[in-house]
């Protein structure tokens, strides 16, 4: 989840709304910097967080740094009096061989003495706010040392799973590359080491098991983690599907090695490719049903590459012997290109969120030039029938959406590269909230 992009202005006209009224042209200031995000007539936004210019003090050490920058996902977790928003830094620790495009930017090198992480620049923030979710009360540095986080989890007893998204080149103890469970109240961190080693996007829990994607950027294939205790995500048998895209039909093969679970793969089924695997797979999530009772389904992004604009899943009857696969919406460039992040509403409504660089918008003109933000009204598919929700100028990405408890408040990280800085905003529906339907 980087954003690298051109400006361009994107008009368009959508309907929404139970009574089917027309939404004139996003708003705001486009491409002049004025604007974070141009939101669909009827909705609005907060910023409650700014990278570099907020003050953020960490819970370890007591002292107070620059907010850190690349926010990317959000949770939210009751607290009592108080609502708490952990979101994860997407930074790495500049390295000879590594990521260089983090150089210069608001990062925190705290480290904690003693623990197993690698040291990087990763690090999780935690806002406190007050009830009505906007008003932040404190900035809080909860956990430092990780590497590169990018989406999260949220596990059923309520801690976090951060994700950390490509590994170190030159790291012998394989000190990156994991998921991590964080505790929200303490910032105390958990290595997950059966989840398994490579670049961790996303993951969601579906017929007890967790099912995770991918994100090197290439044909790779998707896991399924089976912990040996359901509040213990340290140890168990990981799997991966070999999925047949001739017939959308896909089994486990495993268990594998979770240090070296993509070689292990490979000599197990065969390198991944264009007949057995997904093409730089992203978001990730179950649907709301099933997130709640464990159901037997996920959904996620394939983001393509080159000339593929990507698409997305769903996977169905995850617990059988055979997997069923099924395309819900296929991208076209002009209407959904580089899917990335996802998330449901309660009532079944579907936001998914675009990640483009700067070639696809020079390639496919059609893509309007800016990252959007489509919804997918409950019970439809196709690319048709989507609505826009949003466009971000100046190749703003959208990261991170999560949704309040009382369903009145959209958290979204947006990224940035410099001169601007990342934030957190809170978008609201006028007179609503987001699980009233949506409609052409």
């Amino acid at each position: 989840m980087r954003t690298r992009g051109l400006l361009a202005v994107l008009a368009a006209t959508v309907v929404l709304g139970g009574t089917a009224v027309a939404l004139a042209s996003p708003p705001g200031s486009v491409g002049t910097g004025d604007a974070v995000i141009n939101l669909a007539g009827g909705f609005s936004y907060t910023i409650i967080a700014q990278a570099c210019s907020d003050s953020v003090t960490s819970t370890e050490s007591g002292v107070t740094y620059p907010m850190p920058d690349d926010f990317d996902a959000n949770i939210g977790f009751s607290a009592g009096s108080e609502n708490w928003l952990l979101s994860n830094h997407e930074l790495t620790q500049v390295r000879p061989g590594d990521f260089t495009g983090d150089a210069g930017k608001c990062s925190v090198q705290e480290q904690t003495p003693g623990d197993d992480d690698s040291n990087g620049d990763g690090s999780v923030s935690r806002l406190v706010l007050a009830k009505d979710g906007t008003t932040v009360l404190r900035r809080e540095l909860i956990t430092t040392g990780l590497h590169d986080l990018c989406a999260a989890g949220q596990t059923p007893w309520k801690t976090y799973l951060a994700n950390e998204e490509f590994p170190f080149i030159n790291d012998p103890d394989m000190l990156s590359g994991w998921v991590w469970e964080i505790d929200p109240a303490t910032g105390a961190q958990k290595r997950l080491t059966g989840m398994g080693r490579f670049s961790h996007e996303q993951e969601a829990y579906a017929s007890g098991s967790w099912y995770l994607t991918n994100d090197r950027g290439n044909f790779q294939y998707i896991y399924k983690f089976v912990p040996d205790r359901q509040r213990d995500l340290t140890t168990g048998r990981l799997y991966g599907l070999l999925f047949n895209r001739a017939t959308n039909t896909g089994t486990w093969v495993g268990p594998l090695d979770p240090f070296h679970p993509e070689a292990n793969m490979a000599a197990l089924a065969g390198p991944p490719n264009a007949s057995n695997s997904f093409q730089k797979a992203e978001g990730m999530i179950a649907t709301a049903s099933s997130a709640a009772r464990g159901g037997n389904s996920v959904y996620f992004s394939e983001s393509g590459a080159g000339a593929d604009p990507g698409r997305i899943w769903t996977l169905t009857d995850l617990s059988q012997d055979v997997v069923q696969g099924h395309v819900v919406v296929e991208g076209d460039w002009a209407r959904l290109g580089r899917p990335d992040n996802l998330r449901f509403t309660d009532a079944g409504d579907l936001f998914l969120m675009e990640d483009h660089s700067g070639g696809d918008f020079t390639n496919h003109p059609e893509a309007g030039g800016m990252n959007q933000i489509w919804l997918l009204p409950r019970g439809q598919e196709g690319s048709d029938n989507m609505i826009l929700f949003a466009t971000l100028p100046n190749a703003f990405e959208p990261t991170g959406p999560w949704f309040s408890n009382d369903n009145r408040l959209l958290y979204l990280s947006v990224q940035a590269d410099p001169p601007f800085h990342s934030r957190v905003i809170a978008i609201t529906r006028d007179g609503g909230n987001f699980n009233q339907p949506y409609d052409h």
